[in-house]
C-alpha cells in the first residue's frame, strides 16, 4: 500500500527582502483548500531553516520550500538522505532552480504543479558538508552574490545587477589549481571566477552555463580567464540580458565525478545564492540522482 502524501510548507521569512511571507499568505487559503491537513512553518529571520527541514522530513512525505534559491538550498540540505520529496513555490528573488523544474514564477502554477506534476531525480554537488542544487561560485561570482544579498533594491534582477557592478570594481583575479578525479593533469591558471554549474543560470536571468542540466549526470566547471577588466564588464552586461559568456573568455570542463580546487587566497563563495565560508582548498563531488523533486509534467 502506498504511503499517503503529506505536505509541509516551509516559508523563509527573510527571503526576497522579507517579502516572501506576504506573497505566500495570498495563497494560503487556496493551499489549505487543496490540502486541509497541510503543515505550514513560517521560519523567522535568524532561525534555522535547515533544522526545520530536517525535522519535518521525518514526519512528512513532501517538503515544500517557499522562497528563492537560498531557501531551496537550505531546505534541501536539511532533508538530504531522507525519503521526502522536495517541492518548490518560487517566491524569492532569483528562483533559478524553480525554472529548471518548469516553473515560470507563477505561484498559482507552482501550487498546481505540487499535485499535478511528475517526480524526477536531480543531481547534487557535494561541497565539503554542503549540498548544492544549482551553482557554486568563487571569486567574482561569489562577490556578486555577496553584494546582491545586501542591496536595498526591490527586485532580484536589479539587486544582482547592482551587486555585479560593485563586485567588478572591487574584484581581483586569483591563482587556482584545479584537478578532476577523472583526469591526470592539474590545471594551473589565473582566473576572475570559478563556477560549478549544475544548472544553467544565476540571478534570475544570467545564463552562465547554457548546456548545464541538473539531471544529466554531468557537471560543468567554468573558469573565467584573467581577461582585461573592461572585457569582464562587457561580458557581465551581456550576461545581464541573457547572453552567455563568449567562449574565448572562459574554459569549460564537463566532468562526471568530482575534484578539488585550490586558490592562492580566500575569495567570496556562494552556494545556491547563500554565502558560505571561504577556503583555500575545497573538494567537490557530483552525486547523481540524489534527490527527488516535483516538476511540471
Amino acid at each position: 500500500m502506498s504511503r499517503k502524501s503529506t505536505y509541509c510548507f516551509i516559508i523563509n521569512g527573510a527571503s526576497n527582502a522579507e517579502r516572501a511571507v506576504d506573497a505566500f499568505r495570498k495563497y494560503e487559503a487556496e493551499i489549505i483548500k487543496e490540502v486541509p491537513d497541510a503543515h505550514i512553518v513560517y521560519v523567522k529571520k535568524g532561525e534555522s531553516i535547515k533544522e526545520q527541514a530536517r525535522e519535518m522530513a521525518q514526519k512528512f512525505s513532501h517538503i515544500i520550500a517557499c522562497g528563492g534559491d537560498g531557501t531551496v538550498h537550505l531546505v534541501a540540505n536539511g532533508m538530504m538522505d531522507s525519503e521526502a520529496v522536495l517541492g518548490v513555490i518560487p517566491i524569492g528573488s532569483g528562483n533559478d532552480f524553480a525554472r529548471q523544474l518548469g516553473l515560470n514564477g507563477s505561484v498559482k502554477q507552482a501550487i498546481e504543479t505540487l499535485f499535478t506534476g511528475k517526480l524526477k531525480t536531480v543531481d547534487v554537488i557535494q561541497f565539503d558538508d554542503n549540498y548544492v542544487l544549482n551553482t557554486l561560485g568563487f571569486g567574482v561570482d561569489g562577490l556578486t552574490n555577496y553584494y546582491a544579498n545586501r542591496s536595498k533594491l526591490k527586485t532580484g534582477a536589479l539587486r544582482y545587477f547592482h551587486g555585479g557592478l560593485k563586485a567588478l570594481f572591487r574584484a581581483r583575479p586569483f591563482e587556482i589549481a584545479l584537478e578532476f578525479d577523472e583526469m591526470d593533469t592539474v590545471i594551473h591558471q589565473r582566473s576572475w571566477m570559478v563556477t560549478l554549474a549544475n544548472g544553467n543560470r544565476e540571478g534570475g536571468r544570467y545564463v552562465i552555463s547554457p548546456r548545464s542540466r541538473n539531471d544529466d549526470g554531468i557537471l560543468e566547471v567554468l573558469v573565467v580567464k584573467d581577461i582585461a577588466k573592461w572585457r569582464l564588464f562587457y561580458e557581465f552586461i551581456k550576461l545581464s540580458v541573457g547572453i552567455a559568456f563568449n567562449p574565448d573568455v572562459v574554459d569549460t570542463y564537463s566532468i562526471q565525478t568530482g575534484g578539488a580546487l585550490k586558490s592562492s587566497r580566500r575569495v567570496k563563495t556562494h552556494a545556491d545564492g547563500e554565502q558560505i565560508a571561504a577556503k583555500n582548498i575545497c573538494t567537490f563531488h557530483l552525486l547523481k540522482s540524489k534527490i527527488s523533486v516535483i516538476c511540471v509534467s
